[in-house]
Parts: structure tokens; sequence; C-alpha cells
């Protein structure tokens, strides 16, 4: 998923989430906050108006919720009178029989005797239950019947009027027609706190017309509003808790990938030829296309490097190779150049023996043609290292074809000479011949007579291995140097074994001469082929 998809995704996520918690909030918390808070608001507007009627003794200027309905109840300590009084009534009560009074003064007896009205039942503890069940039937029975308040058997009522206080404002009217026979008539007022709403349904039907009226009571949106406030500091800190925590999770999926490439970019930066280890913390977004783009950097740079380390390192080692290579060229061509010059003076001033030129030049030209073939060596090492082309090459093939310059010295040394094996080899044809030429020229030079070369032939070496003589241990370490030969009392270049091993070096391989058993054993060893 890309980092804008799953940053997209991550947001509406953290959406959902705030309104399922909303939605819960307000279909399952809040009716329960509004019922909890209607609850107290109407115990408080009994207490307010239960301790503003006890001063004043009236309604008046008291603020009463659905004032037609509320009303209060008031029972003097002496007297048969009783009060009752509302927002648009107050009715006084003369119980005017004499029974009904007695029980009256006997329930004021018992409540006087209660210090705290929390403990009233205990005024009542002694009351006999079917003194009680026939104190009740007889007060029934009393007010059973027609016009009990319009004689002067029991109760006189005397009625107060009021004065009309405008409690009720907004009055409007509505008709919502249902069918033929049937309508709705709507009419809504309302007070400080609430709103009142009859509705009176009118049907035609045949026989008779019914008619339901049915008030109702709507809370106004004062009432609400408070809960809602109060609720807020709670919503606020819910929300806030679950974006931090959703917002921490959601953040740390996006932004520890980021952590983790920088820091995988600062080991890269720290660790040495850029050894590093693969980058694991991406995905399929852009941060993990990202951190795979790095790592394939790292990596190409890390092959640079190498690969620049390595020809920095052959060319330090070419260069010292030249280096000395051309100190010791200039130091061993002094030896032919001086007895040449020795020799070309001798013979021009005709000194002693040296007046024979015809027995003395031959050894001059022999001298300048020493000269020449170091110097020819000198060229061909340079140059052809510079223009390698590799080929298949059939190694026996080789092999017999440079034996074959060697026919003579083999024939008039005796010696016992052996090629066995075949073998493909890739490399360069020319490398190859000066390697094995030198090889060869090696063995036949320093065997001695009526003793054996065997050549062995495979594709993972070339082996040659002469008997009757053995090097010098101290001499082995340094056989490749340029120069140094294994025969002091010979006059050779002691440039053959540095040759085949620079050669071999370039084509990958690897030469050892080591001795054996009266003998010494040269492996020319083949790397891999490489096509």
């Amino acid at each position: 998923m890309g980092l804008s998809k799953k940053t997209f995704f991550y947001s509406m996520t953290i959406a959902a989430i705030m309104v399922t918690f909303v939605i819960g909030y307000f279909v399952f918390m809040l009716p329960s906050l509004y019922v909890d808070y209607v609850m107290k608001s109407n115990l408080e507007s009994v207490v307010e108006l239960q301790e503003g009627y006890v001063e004043k003794r009236s309604y008046d200027e008291l603020k009463v919720k659905n004032p037609t309905a509320v009303y209060t109840l008031e029972v003097p300590d002496e007297g048969a009178e009783l009060r009752v009084s509302g927002k648009f009534f107050a009715l006084t009560l003369e119980i005017q029989d004499e029974e009904l009074l007695e029980m009256l003064n006997s329930i004021r007896d018992r409540m006087k005797g209660v210090e705290n009205l929390e403990h009233a039942g205990e005024a009542f503890e002694g009351l006999d239950a079917e003194e009680f069940t026939a104190w009740w039937d007889n007060t029934k029975a009393k007010f059973e019947g027609e016009g009990m308040f319009f004689g002067d058997d029991l109760v006189a009522v005397h009625v107060e009027e009021k004065e009309d206080e405008e409690i009720y404002q907004e009055e409007y009217t509505k008709i919502h027609v249902i069918s033929d026979k049937s309508f709705v008539y709507e009419a809504g007022i309302s007070d400080e706190n609430y709103g009142y709403t009859t509705y009176v349904a009118i049907t035609d039907a045949e026989d008779a017309f019914v008619i339901t009226i049915f008030p109702t009571l709507t809370p106004r949106m004062d009432e609400i509003r408070p809960v809602v406030l109060e609720s807020l500091p709670m919503i606020a800190a819910v929300v806030f808790l679950l974006v931090l925590i959703s917002s921490r999770f959601f953040s740390g999926k996006i932004v520890n990938p980021i952590i983790r490439l920088a820091g995988y970019a600062e080991s890269a930066k720290l660790a040495e030829h850029f050894e590093v280890e693969a980058f694991n913390g991406g995905g399929a977004d852009e941060i993990g296309a990202l951190g795979r783009a790095l790592q394939e950097l790292y990596e190409k740079l890390r092959d640079n490097y190498l690969e620049l380390e390595q020809k920095n390192s052959a060319l330090e080692e070419e260069n010292i190779r030249q280096e000395v290579f051309l100190r010791a060229s200039s130091h061993q061509l002094k030896t032919p150049i001086a007895a040449a010059l020795l020799l070309v003076d001798g013979m021009t001033n005709e000194v002693g023996k040296y007046k024979n030129t015809k027995e003395y030049l031959p050894e001059v030209k022999k001298q300048l043609l020493s000269m020449r073939k170091i110097v020819e060596d000198i060229l061909y090492l340079n140059d052809h290292a510079e223009h390698m082309q590799k080929e298949e090459i059939d190694a026996k093939q080789l092999v017999e074809e440079l034996v074959r310059a060697y026919a003579v010295q083999v024939e008039d040394k005796s010696l016992q000479l052996a090629i066995t094996g075949s073998g493909t080899i890739f490399a360069d044809r020319e490398m190859m011949k000066k390697i094995v030429d030198n090889l060869l020229s090696n063995a036949v030079s320093y065997t001695p007579e009526e003793e054996a070369i065997k050549v062995k032939v495979s594709e993972k070496e070339l082996e040659i291995q002469n008997s009757g003589i053995t090097i010098d241990e101290k001499l082995l370490s340094n056989i490749f140097e340029p120069f140094v030969s294994s025969d002091e009392s010979r006059k050779g270049k002691g440039l053959g074994l540095y040759v085949a091993s620079y050669y071999s070096r370039l084509l990958g391989y690897q030469l050892k001469i080591e001795n054996v058993e009266n003998g010494v054993r040269t492996r020319l060893i083949f790397a891999e082929r490489n096509y």
C-alpha cells in the first residue's frame, strides 16, 4: 500500500473511531445523562417551590414547572381548615364532619410526637392493622355518593379567584387531515420552561362523533443544553485520548520505518567499506522503495569501492613492479654493456689478445644479442599485458608445439620427455606461450643429462616435473623475483620465472614451484573457466 493511501486509511480509521464514539455517546450515554439531569432538576425545583411557599404561603412570584398540575396542601396544626394552593387557584377546605376532624386530630397528635420527619413512619407504628383498615373504610364510605362538596355534611369548599398572570405564551394551532372523516387539531402553548401541546382527534363514526384529547409535555432546548455542556469536558478528554492513542499507533506505522531508514543510512555512513546489512524495514510503500533503493545504492558503491581498491592495489603493485624491474633491468644491462665496450675498446686499440677480431667479434655480438633479448622481454612484458585477448586453447597441442623448439637440446642431453593428458583452457595465447615456454626452458636447461621431464596436461592445471636436480630452499621464496636464478654459475638473465609469474597473475592463474624427491615440480593451476 502506498504512503498516501496508507495515510488516507489511517485518517479514515481515526475519523471512524471518533464518529463511533460520538454516536455511541449520543445513543447510550446522553439519554441516561439527560434523565439524571431532569430528575436532579425536578428535585431542585420541588425544593425551591417548597421553600418559597413556606416563606410566602402563596404561589405568587414563584416559578413552577407545569403549573396546571402542581399544587400544595397546607395542614395547620389546629383547626378544621385545610388549604390547597396552585398557580391558578386557592381552595380552603373546612372539615365539618366530627368524625373526620377527630381522625385529622389523631394524625396531628401522632406527627407532633416525631422529632425528625425522616422517621415519620414511627408515628404510625402503634396503629393496629384492623383499626387502620376500619378507619380507611369508614373514610372512604363518607366520600362515596354525590354532592360531597356541595353540602354541609363533610367538607365546605371556599374558592379564591386569582388574576391571570400571563404564564403562557407562543400560542399556535394546526389541523392535520387524516382522512375524509377524521382530523387532528393541534394547539400549543409554552411557559418559560416547557412547551405544552394538546392534540384533539375527531372522527365521524357514523353513529357518533368520537373525540380523543391527548395532552403532552415537550421539554425545551434549554433543558438539554446544560447536559451537553456538562459532558463537554469528558467528551474532549475521551476524544483527545482516542486521538492521542490512535495517532501514536498510526504515526508509528509511518514514522518508525523512516527512523529505521535513517538509522540504516547512519550505519552505512559509519561502516567500513560500506559493509552494511540489508535494509529490512520497508513494505510495499514509498518508504520501502526508498530503503531498497538506498540498499542498492550502497551495494553499488561498495562494489565500486572494492573494485577501485583492487585496481589501486594492482596499480600500486604494478608501480612497484615496474620500479623494481627497471632498477633490476638497468643493473642487469650493465654487465653485457660493459663487456661489449671492453671487447670493442680492446679490438680498437689492438691490445694483446683482442687483436684477433675474428675471435672476439662473435663475443661482442653475443653480448649485444643478450641485451636485445632483455630489452625485447621488457617491451613485450609491458605491451602485451595491456592488449590481452582470451580464446580457447588446446593445452596439450600448445605444449607439443613449444617442445619442438627444444628437440635439439633434449636430444643432446639424452633427456626423457613425456607429455600426457589433455585439456582445453581459456586464455591469451601469446601469454600462455610465454608462460609455458619459460617453464619448459627452465626444465630443459636445468635438468641433468639422461634425466626425465614429465608434462601432465588437464583442464585444471599444467604440471611439469623434472628429475635429478632440486632448488636451494633459500631461493624458493624469491624464485619469482626478476633476475633470480637457481644456478648462479650460469650467466642467465633470470627473467623467465618472473615473466611466467606475472602473466599467470594477469590470467588469474596460480604458479607454484616446489621440491619433490630428487626433482622439482612446477604447477600452473588454472582458474575456473570464465566466458
